[in-house]
């Protein structure tokens, strides 16, 4: 599993929204609220990370 910092996370419907983002391009996405981290599996460069939460507030941290 890989594991990135997830900013402008606040709520559980935050962590939500990024859940569903992240897992249109990997797999196995867990989003820990307390800490603003996701893992995953999966290959996706940051980049790509952020591509998917561009329609967001949220920012994958490189």
């Amino acid at each position: 599993m890989k594991k990135v910092n997830v900013n402008g996370m606040k709520c559980q419907g935050c962590a939500d929204t990024v859940t569903e983002k992240l897992s249109s391009v990997v797999n196995n996405v867990k989003v820990d609220l307390e800490n603003k981290v996701a893992t995953f599996d999966g290959d996706a460069s940051v980049d790509q990370l952020n591509a998917a939460l561009a329609d967001t507030s949220y920012t994958v941290a490189k």
